[in-house]
This record gives C-alpha cells, structure tokens and sequence, in this order.
C-alpha cells in the first residue's frame, strides 16, 4: 500500500510547504526521490558566496520523518 510523502522545501531560512505530495511505497523510495531531486536542484543553481541550507523535509500525513539536505556555498581563503 503506498503512503503519500510530502516534500516540503526549505531554502535557507524559507520553507515552501508542498500540499499535494506524491504517494510511495516506503521510506527509502522517498529518501531516495528527495536525494535525486536534491542534487538535481543544486545543479540548477550555482553555490553562493555565503553558506546556505538547501533541503527537502520528508512528512507525512502522520508528522515529520526525515530531512535531505546539502550545505551550499564556497569558502574563499
């Protein structure tokens, strides 16, 4: 039975609500769903010049599960 898993994004300090989710068979499908969008984004967008948190945080109808997240930004010596 598939369960719906909603991805909700946080961009730094922003967290963008996802209200239609997408159903799963399991954890790991979402996890690695979350992964492959995750690194798909990052591609899109190039690092900044200070440190941001791009990630995805994993719910479902039932509350929080988990978060899939990528530390983006260069650090200039």
């Amino acid at each position: 039975m598939a369960t719906r898993y909603y991805f909700d994004i946080r961009n730094g300090e922003e967290l963008y609500a996802d209200r239609q989710g997408i159903e799963l068979r399991d954890e790991e499908t979402a996890a690695h769903e979350a992964m492959q969008s995750l690194l798909s984004m990052a591609k899109d967008n190039p690092p900044l010049d200070k440190h941001s948190l791009l990630a995805f945080e994993i719910r479902t109808d039932q509350g929080p599960l988990f978060q899939v997240s990528l530390n983006r930004g260069i650090t200039r010596h």
